[in-house]
């Protein structure tokens, strides 16, 4: 009888030989093999560490490879083991991308061994005690410069858990504004409503960095994009704010950020940001979610590159950001606040809501409000918020009734009966009493939306113009806020840059009511109307009842009852 054969053409003999356990002198050669095989690898790796010796990123491999087998010695388990012997791999593949010159790739690796330094640093500083402000200041010089890069751009003391109470609630919050601009939005949360928070703002506009830092701001100049959301200094911050540049989606510019290409490529970006960070929901995961994409944010951000408008594609930024930062282990961020054109397309927010949703903001909201609700000029922008956990906001962002707004005219210092222009010097046709071809307005009404070109608003008879404190007056800043050029190009800059700071900023009163809403500020409209009152000088009903005022800061459960 022929051999029996199965599908492959093995004969069933053949097969059932492959099955057996193989000699003693197979296993004894395939051993040698293997010896022989890693010990010409641990040579070729010694000549290429030999190669790259002195390196300062092989030197920084090395370092960071001794520490963390020290610390896996002292600290025996699985995890600890495996940093080590990727840290003692990570030596030897420096050392070939210095002897192969892969500039990028020695970079990289010596960022990442520097980075677990840090790291283990920070673990050991903390261990030592309690952190104070005393104890980071007497740090030395070695260990400061680590921990300033590690943290950069943000300060040292970031990288420590803020200080609680003995209920275990946090004592200061801290809050990070990007796009942060002259101040607008930090001005609401700090001077109107009086919160205690630590804020730090990223604008890479130098003029407005220099207008926020002159008013007592922290503001750092910077590309918001061009920062990791994945910072270690940013694990301990409780609320993220942003407002993106309107201009790609207002409907008085081309709106570019509106058209259908546009808004698909965004709501991609969305998406794979979502990926990037680990929020894509997976029913067979444990974690309910995908494993992380890989994607770095660079690569995220990619095809925004496409835009036509370039300011359209940061409003990425609202999900790059929240879900980076919730993606680094420990995170405790709680609240998301985006301000946006009031013609900010639909799909796109319904993009940033899906993904916040997915990565466990239970609580979304979006409000159309006009500044002019709120004692100031027309200003009509789009509020959203998200929040995490399951108690909801329970403070109203809507005044009781709108909050009496000035004149265009007791802003500005104008006696009643005038008109002014906003589009240059026109003739004003008799019978409407409005200039030709528009862009007139009568004085005795709360001003329009302020733009760049409000440093040309005249008098339609006398050619009177208002000042940068009108301006900024207009929009709700005080009269002696401290309007900077940017220091680096003062000399290029005029009247009309220096107009676009209070144009682009949000308006604080309605800052105070939004993070009023957020905080948990019952009393944000009674500090608004006094704001409001203290400014121009009108009545704003300043003496209506102050309500209670609860839990503040407190991260305690708060009452759901009137929630939106």
């Amino acid at each position: 009888m022929g051999d029996t054969r199965v599908s492959n053409g093995t004969p069933a003999g053949g097969l059932l030989n492959l099955l057996r356990p193989a000699p003693a002198h197979a296993d004894e050669e395939l051993a040698a093999l293997i010896a022989a095989d890693a010990a010409e690898q641990e040579a070729a790796d010694a000549a290429a560490i030999a190669a790259a010796a002195g390196h300062p990123a092989l030197v920084e491999c090395q370092t960071a490879a001794a520490l963390l087998t020290e610390y896996a010695e002292l600290n025996p388990d699985e995890q600890t083991e495996d940093w080590a012997w990727q840290a003692v791999e990570r030596v030897a593949e420096c050392a070939y991308a210095v002897v192969e010159r892969y500039e990028e790739s020695v970079a990289e690796l010596a960022r990442e061994a520097c980075g677990e330094r840090a790291a283990i640093a920070l673990g050991r500083f903390e261990a030592q005690g309690k952190v104070t402000a005393e104890r980071i200041a007497d740090l030395d010089d070695e260990t400061r410069r680590l921990l300033e890069w590690y943290a950069g751009p943000y300060p040292v003391e970031w990288l420590f858990a803020p200080e609680r109470d003995t209920f275990g609630r946090i004592l200061r919050k801290r809050v990070i504004v990007l796009f942060h601009g002259p101040g607008g939005l930090s001005l609401g949360l700090r001077d109107i409503l009086g919160a205690d928070v630590d804020i730090i703002g990223i604008d890479l506009d130098g003029g407005a960095v220099a207008t926020a830092t002159a008013a007592g701001l922290r503001v750092i100049h910077a590309d918001v994009t061009a920062l990791d959301p994945e910072n270690p200094a940013l694990q301990h911050v409780s609320i993220i704010a942003l407002t993106p540049p309107c201009q790609a989606y207002t409907p008085s510019g081309l709106g570019k950020g509106r058209y259908t290409p546009a808004i698909d490529i965004i709501c991609r970006v969305i998406w794979e940001a979502s990926a990037a960070a680990g929020f894509v929901p997976c029913e067979y995961s444990p974690t309910g979610y995908a494993p992380r994409s890989g994607d770095t944010w660079d690569e995220v951000r990619a095809p925004l590159g496409m835009l036509e408008d370039p300011r359209a594609g940061l409003m990425a930024e609202v999900i790059v950001w929240p879900l980076g930062m919730l993606a680094r282990p420990g995170s405790i961020l709680e609240c998301v606040m985006v301000e946006q054109s009031s013609a900010l397309p639909q799909r796109i927010e319904d993009a940033l809501f899906a993904e916040l949703t997915n990565a466990g903001w239970h609580t979304t909201e979006a409000w159309t409000l006009d500044a002019v609700d709120y004692g100031a000029s027309h200003r009509k922008r789009r509020f959203m918020t998200a929040h995490r956990g399951a108690d909801k906001p329970f403070v109203d962002v809507v005044p009781t009734e709108p909050i009496p707004a000035p004149t265009f005219a007791q802003v500005v210092g104008w006696p009643t009966g005038r008109i002014y222009l906003t589009r240059g010097h026109r003739p004003v046709d008799p019978e409407t009493g409005r200039a030709k071809g528009g862009g007139s307005r009568s004085a005795d009404l709360p001003s329009t939306c302020v733009t760049a070109t409000a440093y040309g608003w005249a008098d339609s008879e006398t050619g009177e113009t208002i000042s940068q404190s009108d301006i900024g007056r207009l929009v709700g800043f005080p009269a002696d806020y401290p309007w900077k050029r940017d220091p680096q190009r003062d000399r290029g800059v005029g009247k009309r840059e220096l107009a676009q700071q209070p144009a682009d900023a949000v308006c604080p009163m309605v800052s105070a009511a939004v993070f009023g809403r957020i905080l948990g500020d019952a009393n944000w409209e009674a500090k608004v109307r006094a704001y409001v009152h203290g400014l121009y000088g009108i009545d704003t009903g300043t003496n209506i009842t102050e309500p209670e005022q609860l839990h503040l800061f407190a991260d305690e459960p708060r009452p759901t009852s009137a929630a939106a």
